[in-house]
């Protein structure tokens, strides 16, 4: 039964993806040659849409402590790490992350909590509404990220927050995002090719995009293990920009306990622990930008250990299924992911894998690393929850992507049939709910059965819909 709260939540909702209709036309620009150019534009049309709703950048920054993050990988993860030690130091906090996994509400956080229903209604239609009454013209209003883009950080002057800590949404340069003219910590986690058609096809192209938040005078941290080109350009725009770059130490060097911690958040502690120990610093106005070696005091390591990010390295039991939780969408994270689900899941029990990559990424890096796991069902399923949850059309292209994916798995498996592996039966799905369905008549009377979801956080979002019954 849908309450009122959520009735009202879903029509604003609709309004919100009427505006993701707008990227079919930047879709089609791209294919015109017209990327670049929508592209500039971005941080731009911001800028315009944030003044038509009251919200002058410059204020922002005075009244508000940014930590801007960008990178490939752990993105996310080092976000919702600072919020939580940030919040462990009494901050009153907003973050804002994406994608989403369930909810669009979980994109924009105040004190760690996503928006409720009632909130993000409140607000939505408060800067819908302003921006709707003063177009320019008929196509005059943002794109869903630049909406929510503009939103948040709405939101975070109404709220009071006292820092932010805002996840760049795809490279850095030329992101909605990059608003701030003098952001004071920024954080650049581990790069990779990824999103190669917006921000080209080599490291040092992506390293260049992601170094763009950097502003003068920031406090600029990256993690260690960067390709060596990567970390030039790094350095080299940190000249340009003049913007004292460090590079974290590994969490080895900290005296602290890691025991509890996940591997996901292990590989991030440290670039977290080094961006909230800067902006708390600058909060009190002390310019020391020397980054914590050894002690770590209490509060950060409570925010730490007590942070809450799904998606990532999450273990859901379910009936006699016990569901391994990962967004990997890298080649490296794949790496990471498939030692945590092999060390955690019981070899001599059921293995079933539940796998999609979207967005040109090539499946055969990430499925490779995957391969020794010694799965007995692959299942490949677009992201959809249910059978009738996209357009035909739309669906049709994401099946023939997974049949695409099941028969790179097909060949990967052939070398190891022959170096006497078992084989692996492979099945495309639909939808997550099919691919469940195949699951549970796979699965033997009262046998315990383990299923590793990964390589798209939007497959690891829908997988999470279902088993809490939320498939709308």
């Amino acid at each position: 039964i849908m309450t009122h709260s959520n009735h009202r939540l879903q029509e604003a909702v609709n309004a919100l993806n009427k505006l993701q209709n707008n990227s079919s036309v930047i879709r089609e620009s791209v294919l015109k040659g017209e990327k670049k150019l929508r592209q500039s534009l971005n941080v731009q049309l911001t800028n315009k849409y944030l003044n038509r709703c009251g919200v002058d950048v410059e204020d922002f920054e005075r009244r508000i402590g940014v930590i801007h993050v960008t990178g490939t990988k752990g993105k996310g993860t080092t976000c919702a790490l600072c919020e939580s030690c940030l919040r462990a130091h009494g901050f009153k906090t907003g973050l804002f992350t994406s994608p989403h996994l369930v909810n669009v509400t979980e994109r924009i956080r105040v004190n760690g909590n996503p928006l409720t229903p009632d909130q993000f209604v409140k607000h939505f239609w408060e800067v819908f509404n302003v921006l709707e009454n003063n177009k320019d013209d008929e196509g005059d209003m943002p794109s869903y990220f630049k909406f929510l883009t503009v939103m948040a950080f709405s939101v975070f002057l109404k709220e009071g927050v006292e820092i932010a800590i805002v996840e760049v949404g795809v490279g850095g340069e030329l992101d909605c995002t990059n608003v701030f003219r003098r952001t004071p910590v920024v954080g650049i986690t581990s790069l990779d090719l990824d999103h190669t058609n917006l921000l080209g096809d080599t490291i040092e192209s992506i390293a260049w995009q992601k170094a763009g938040i950097i502003k003068p005078g920031s406090r600029t941290f990256t993690v260690q293990g960067h390709d060596s080109s990567a970390f030039k350009v790094l350095q080299k725009r940190s000249i340009e920009k003049k913007s004292a770059l460090t590079v974290v130490p590994s969490l080895e060097q900290y005296q602290m306990d890691t025991s509890m911690m996940s591997p996901v958040v292990k590989l991030n502690a440290s670039l977290a622990l080094q961006l909230t120990h800067a902006i708390i610093n600058w909060k009190k106005g002390t310019d020391s930008i020397v980054p914590i070696i050894g002690k770590v005091d209490q509060h950060t390591q409570r925010g730490l250990l007590t942070c809450w990010w799904p998606g990532r390295c999450q273990i859901i039991p379910f009936g006699n299924f016990t569901f391994y939780l990962d967004g990997a969408h890298t080649t490296h994270s794949a790496i990471i992911c498939a030692r945590w689900f092999d060390s955690a899941a019981p070899r001599d029990e059921k293995r079933f894998l539940l796998f999609n990559c979207t967005g040109g990424r090539d499946p055969y890096s990430m499925l490779q690393h995957l391969k020794k796991c010694c799965f007995n069902l692959a299942v490949f399923s677009t992201n959809y929850t249910t059978s009738n949850g996209s357009p035909c059309a739309k669906a049709s292209d994401m099946l023939s992507k997974c049949e695409f994916n099941k028969n790179v798995w097909q060949q990967l498996l052939q070398v190891l049939v022959k170096e006497g592996f078992d084989k692996c039966e492979c099945i495309v799905a639909d939808s997550v709910t099919q691919a469940l369905e195949v699951f549970q008549k796979t699965q033997s009377t009262n046998e315990d059965c383990h299923v590793l979801v990964t390589g798209s956080l939007h497959l690891v979002g829908s997988t999470l819909a279902v088993l809490n019954g939320c498939t709308d």
